[in-house]
């Protein structure tokens, strides 16, 4: 049903990325995700209303955001910032006065017509390099209605559409978004159904489950795992992603390395990155690729 005015919350909107898919493309990223995977390299996109982030190092102790700040959230003491969360209500006017990027706040409200109408900007491109628009988030299927409104609009300007989903939601919105999208970009994160409550929380049935009903609509489906040391990338996870590749009949898979970059979001969230300094090892990535099943294209993204 059409509804170009239903609303939703975007954590960031990025032009020219040539990472998520093929050709150019502009990824949308929505916010809020249902599961808390332990390396999750955007902390700010778990969260389903805006949030204050503060990075401490770009702070020049001006003090403009304590003249602002009406709930004493924002504090300089001994030549020190403080930011006391629990005191913010968000109103973003310390975000407003900061001029060296130190608070920023990471989401905002668009209409799908909204967004549309800024990602059509960037079409010429989509055509010239066989590229589109690639939905992330957070996860997609938190916001199922304005991502399926804003898959449509796309679908109406006849450009390409990626879906990347950890599978974890409605299984009824999901398919709905099938009508709309040419390509999933599915995550399998992890087979082991402790291990993956452990680490990510949630029940990984539901992944499997939704991926079984989703594969008989669609075949345009990749497996995506990212590659966590000592977590995910063990023989026993790649055997259980390629057990799931071969009983679903999926033939692309994409390792995804560990991004380094994460732990610094997550100081910008006030919270503590629990995985710290750890690499991939690609040289064992392209050991698992050897191992992969006839007729299954693996690839280790850059």
């Amino acid at each position: 049903m059409e509804n170009k005015n239903v609303q939703g919350m975007i954590f960031d909107i990025d032009h020219f990325v040539v990472h998520d898919g093929k050709g150019i493309r502009t990824c949308i990223y929505v916010k809020g995700c249902p599961l808390h995977c332990e390396w999750c390299h955007s902390p700010e996109s778990q969260k389903s209303s805006p949030q204050i982030l503060f990075a401490a190092s770009r702070c020049r102790l001006c003090g403009l955001c304590v003249s602002e700040c009406t709930t004493g959230a924002q504090k300089i003491t001994d030549r020190k910032r403080i930011f006391q969360r629990e005191l913010c209500d968000t109103c973003t006017a310390c975000t407003q006065v900061c001029n060296q990027g130190a608070l920023t706040v990471s989401g905002k409200c668009f209409t799908a017509k909204q967004v549309v109408k800024e990602v059509v900007a960037d079409k010429p491109f989509f055509q010239n390099s066989g590229g589109g628009v690639t939905i992330s988030g957070g996860e997609v299927l938190m916001q199922a209605d304005f991502v399926t409104e804003i898959l449509r609009l796309l679908k109406e300007e006849q450009i390409h559409t990626i879906i990347e989903t950890s599978g974890y939601g409605d299984m009824e919105n999901l398919l709905k978004m099938a009508e709309y999208t040419d390509i999933f970009f599915y995550d399998f994160k992890l087979g082991d159904k402790e291990k993956f409550r452990h680490y990510i929380g949630g029940d990984v049935d539901v992944v499997f489950s939704n991926l079984r009903r989703l594969r008989k609509v669609t075949d345009q489906i990749v497996l995506r795992m990212p590659v966590i040391p000592g977590i995910t990338d063990t023989l026993d996870n790649i055997d259980s992603l390629y057990e799931t590749a071969c009983k679903n009949q999926i033939h692309e898979i994409h390792f995804l390395p560990y991004n380094t970059s994460a732990g610094a979001k997550y100081e910008w969230c006030g919270r503590t990155y629990k995985l710290g300094e750890i690499k991939s090892d690609i040289e064992k990535l392209e050991w698992y690729k050897k191992m992969a099943p006839k007729g299954t294209d693996v690839f280790i993204m850059g």
